[in-house]
């Protein structure tokens, strides 16, 4: 092998390959994709959904994140296909991570944090809308649930129980910084990791009681 520099012709010995030795060369692909303004409606992100469909365990997906947040039933659908991805999933969090954009960024493997990062949790708004009585009622009483169900499962272990009570209850906003964000990610990351461990336990215990019946 020949390599120049400052004008001389330096000659190296050859590398040498033991012909007994297997080589396998694998191929990575890491997405960038800009993830910002309000977050519209599902069909809106059809190549980021096909991203995570395709996206295999050599590959690495890094979303940069910066929204005021918008529609809870895209967030939730985006939400469940990053969970399914096989990729490595990094969100970096921008100067705006409020709302539906915040769950967006904790269902990531890791993220980016600047000094400017900004998170913000709160109970989901809507609004009644018209019709009779009960209907609006039973309205309000469907979406009382939906907003307790997802705060509790999408926060859990990471908004403090005082928090989560204060979203859910008073509807409070949660405004959290950079240094609170480097704080509770490791941790969200280690009970994540634990919660999963779980999880396979516990189907494991089913999957053995369903051959010992």
């Amino acid at each position: 092998m020949k390599y120049q520099t400052n004008n001389e012709l330096v000659e190296f010995e050859s590398i040498y390959r033991p012909k007994n030795i297997l080589t396998k060369q694998r191929v990575s692909t890491q997405y960038v994709v800009p993830l910002t303004g309000p977050i519209g409606e599902i069909y809106e992100y059809d190549e980021l959904t096909n991203i995570l469909a395709h996206a295999g365990e050599e590959d690495q997906v890094y979303i940069q994140l910066s929204s005021p947040g918008g529609s809870l039933e895209t967030c939730d659908y985006l939400c469940r296909r990053m969970d399914e991805c096989e990729a490595k999933i990094t969100v970096e969090i921008g100067f705006t991570c409020a709302s539906a954009a915040s769950a967006i960024a904790l269902q990531a493997d890791d993220w980016v944090i600047y000094d400017s990062s900004t998170m913000m949790v709160h109970s989901c708004s809507y609004s009644p809308g018209y019709g009779k009585e009960s209907d609006i009622r039973s309205r309000a009483e469907y979406t009382e649930r939906l907003n307790r169900e997802w705060i509790e499962r999408t926060y859990q272990d990471f908004l403090y129980e005082d928090e989560i009570i204060e979203a859910i209850e008073h509807g409070k906003d949660i405004y959290l910084f950079a240094d609170d964000l480097r704080e509770r990610m490791p941790l969200f990351k280690e009970y994540r990791k634990q919660y999963k461990v779980r999880r396979i336990e516990e189907i494991m215990r089913h999957w053995n009681q369903q051959e010992a019946a």
